[in-house]
């Protein structure tokens, strides 16, 4: 009995010990963090070749994942984007770090979620901070930054404590090789205080930009997701928003209505609260996701 008690407590000391990588090895405080001398080699994969005509079934779908809701806090904290240097970041600081160091070079206007030229947003090449040239689109003007009277540099940035969601759009599909329901993240916008048109004790929210997902996969899988149950099992965000894990309800589908919102057609009724009338809107989400869901055991019932 007392040899078991004590491989289970070497056990927790041993993962207690490893909960920062290369804790134990680094020389300097600098070197904390530092993941390159670990022998384990973690190769990005790719999204797998799917063709069209293995394809059964699809349906393209929207989603809001509230960085209200704890099971997201993974994608929102830290706010603070000074606190921490690489070992630990928000989903937005990856983001908005890479947009501006030229990594993430095309986005699209928030207002056309079909990626079409027209609505293509140029990256760093529309802004020149050393020369302070400034086009219409550039970099801090898709963070819906303020500016400063009379000037276009910008004054203040969104930082992460500004971003209170991410707009999604994904599709689900049959996969007739495989015979099963899959899911594929096409697209990820963020959502946040607008800086520009909020004034004192009054924000205004807005969607920022598009991104085409596939294109920032990788730097995405470079980037670890602070897990507060083990620090020596953290997965990438990429991984993270892949594999669905996180909270998020549906708010549009496409449709032949020319891909409505739910709530263009589940509308506020007569003497209806605000609140009755959102309840009415999830619960018309959650049918849309079970109608989808079903798909694949209803499959099996033929």
């Amino acid at each position: 009995m007392k040899k078991v008690f004590l491989l289970i407590l070497l056990f927790f000391i041993a993962n207690v010990s490893f909960g920062q990588a290369n804790l134990l090895n680094a020389k300097n405080p600098s070197e904390i963090g530092d993941s390159s001398e670990s022998k384990e080699v973690s190769e990005f994969l790719d999204y797998e070749y799917v063709d069209d005509k293995d394809i059964l079934w699809s349906k393209v779908v929207y989603e809001f994942i509230d960085l209200n809701e704890r099971l997201n806090f993974p994608l929102l904290f830290p706010v603070n984007d000074t606190k921490y240097d690489d070992t630990r970041k928000s989903l937005w600081r990856v983001i908005r770090e890479n947009i501006e160091n030229g990594k993430i070079s095309e986005v699209y206007d928030s207002n056309n979620d079909n990626f079409t030229e027209a609505s293509r947003i140029i990256g760093k090449d529309s802004t020149d901070l050393e020369a302070k040239v400034f086009k219409n689109y550039n970099i801090s003007d898709i963070y819906k930054s303020k500016y400063v009277p009379e000037s276009f540099v910008p004054r203040e940035v969104a930082s992460s404590a500004d971003i209170f969601g991410y707009v999604i759009k994904g599709v689900w599909y049959f996969d007739k090789i495989h015979a099963e329901l899959r899911y594929r993240l096409l697209a990820i916008q963020p959502y946040g205080k607008d800086l520009k048109t909020s004034v004192d004790g009054e924000e205004t929210e807005t969607g920022y930009f598009w991104i085409w997902y596939p294109s920032i996969r990788e730097i995405l899988d470079d980037h670890l997701v602070f897990n507060d149950k083990n620090n020596n099992n953290r997965i990438s965000f990429d991984e993270l928003l892949i594999n669905r894990r996180f909270s998020s309800y549906i708010y549009k589908y496409d449709n032949v209505y020319g891909d409505r919102e739910i709530r263009d057609y589940i509308r506020q009724r007569d003497n209806e609260s605000y609140a009755q009338w959102q309840t009415r809107i999830v619960m018309e989400s959650e049918r849309i996701k079970k109608e989808i869901l079903d798909f694949e055991i209803d499959m099996w019932g033929y």
